[in-house]
């Protein structure tokens, strides 16, 4: 399946040796240029290793990854700089990423009450992000001591990122892969990627619009004022670290969609 993208890939990297991206060494130039850019793939296990930084620990967070300048570092946990949305989706597809179906907000019928509203009631069912392939997420980094020791760390995403309303962390599970889309903001406008655009990569929280790569699928993930910096598991602000998103299909939700 790799295969069928590698035109989509080479079109990203200028200029590449004229060789069949079929053949090992084209496969050898494309892996290298994506390392270029910062993306380390692992093809056979479906692997992508990341250089990112850690960009908050006291803010409210709707995104587990911008892309700098653009994004919205302000309200991300990591950053990374020096590569393209487009790279980055080519680079899932390459991983054989399958497009999920983003999460939807459904109304209650018949709406509740006032008086059941005040207790707590909502008038609507929320359906998290579902299907597709998708990624798990994992965030590594090694502190070296005064002695010289060097003490690693590796965590599940989810684990860094706190619901303050539930008082427990994000919901371990899958990112799934939403792809982005383009929009043409005028008629006689070219077509923009609005993940790059926009710079916003992996979101934790619930938008009705795909703009982004990979959405979480927390069952409260509709509320985008709940979510945290797990401050007591994360290193300084500006620490680098790597964040590695490994492939996996995406359960399917059991409302069935």
């Amino acid at each position: 399946m790799a295969l069928l993208f590698l035109p989509l890939v080479a079109a990203l990297f200028s200029p590449l040796p004229q060789q069949d991206p079929a053949e090992p060494q084209g496969m050898e130039a494309l892996l290298a240029g994506f390392a270029e850019q910062g993306i380390a793939l692992d093809l056979e296990a479906g692997r992508m290793t990341l250089p990112v930084q850690v960009t908050q620990r006291y803010e409210p967070l709707e995104y587990l990854l911008c892309l700098q300048p653009q994004g919205k570092d302000f309200e991300s946990l990591l950053s990374m700089e020096g590569t393209t949305a487009e790279a980055l989706n080519t680079a899932f597809l390459l991983l054989g990423a399958e497009m999920g179906t983003l999460g939807r907000i459904v109304g209650v019928d018949p709406p509740p009450t006032m008086e059941e509203m005040q207790q707590g009631i909502m008038p609507y069912i929320f359906e998290p992000a579902y299907g597709g392939v998708g990624f798990r997420a994992f965030v590594e980094w090694e502190v070296t001591h005064e002695d010289g020791r060097v003490e690693p760390y590796r965590f599940r995403a989810e684990d860094l990122v706190l619901n303050v309303r539930e008082e427990r962390t994000y919901q371990r599970g899958t990112f799934v892969y939403i792809g982005s889309r383009f929009v043409k903001p005028h008629k006689d406008a070219k077509e923009i990627f609005m993940a790059q655009a926009e710079g916003n990569l992996i979101s934790l929280v619930h938008f009705s619009t795909p703009d982004h790569l990979l959405i979480g699928a927390d069952p409260s993930c509709d509320s985008q004022t709940i979510w945290y910096p797990n401050l007591y598991l994360l290193p300084p602000i500006g620490t680098e670290v790597r964040l590695i998103l490994e492939r996996v299909p995406t359960p399917e939700p059991a409302h069935g969609g």
